[in-house]
């Protein structure tokens, strides 16, 4: 199972040239949810169903975050200007009727992206995409988007804590319509995975992976590598 994830760092001045720099180990942060689940990535009893593994990089400006789903997520969108938050998703399992919602199908206007949270009906308007182990998304601030159920996923994100919740399936949680949609919605754009030969390689089978490095993507920012190893 995937256990470890590291932060490689720039190699300091006064280490040696053989050691080949240096990775600093991050502690993870168990998170129980109702939509996790209790046969994938180990964790205490405490924390079951595991949602979220968190990992705090706040010097390089990062929260990487392991994720399982046995349900939809909330769907969401993060502010393009102050708070801003650019996501990178990487599949590592996705089970039979696992999907995940990237942007819309068609242009739509702030309103009638608000109504559509109100009634229920927003869904509707995304672009869903059946993912494949391997598979990487890159999410750009201002894009709408949510995991569905099913699925494992390696997520690096900008250190931000804004989130603005839009439809979150009957769950009683708070909406943030107001905020998100006070601006021009998001156009719709052809989100694919990453190409094959770009794609990190990750696997329960391999003993190191470097997987958060996404400057291969189109239009993905070069953000420092984290390396997760497994057993």
């Amino acid at each position: 199972m995937l256990i470890e994830t590291c932060l490689e760092r720039e190699e300091p001045a006064d280490t040696a040239p053989e050691a080949g720099g240096w990775a600093e180990r991050l502690t993870p942060r168990y998170v129980a949810k109702p939509w996790g689940r209790r046969d994938g990535l180990p964790a205490p009893d405490e924390a079951q169903p595991l949602g979220e593994m968190i990992f705090e990089a706040p010097d390089a400006g990062l929260t990487i975050k392991w994720l399982q789903t046995s349900e939809p997520l909330s769907v969401q969108v993060h502010p393009q200007g102050p708070g801003r938050k650019h996501e990178w998703w990487h599949v590592t399992e996705a089970l039979p009727g696992a999907y995940l919602d990237l942007g819309l199908e068609a242009p739509a206007s702030r309103q009638a992206i608000a109504q559509a949270a109100r009634d229920g009906t927003l869904p509707s308007l995304l672009r869903r995409i059946r993912p494949q182990a391997g598979d990487s998304f890159y999410i750009r601030a201002g894009t709408i988007h949510a995991l569905g159920p099913g699925l494992t996923v390696l997520e690096v994100q900008e250190h931000s804590d804004v989130t603005y919740r839009l439809f979150d399936y009957g769950r009683p949680r708070e909406l943030h319509l107001a905020r998100p949609c006070s601006k021009r919605a998001p156009r719709s754009s052809r989100w694919k995975p990453c190409p094959a030969q770009a794609r990190p390689s990750l696997s329960r089978s391999s003993p190191s992976t470097r997987a958060a490095r996404s400057s291969s993507c189109p239009s993905a920012p070069v953000w420092p590598s984290c390396r997760a190893r497994a057993r």
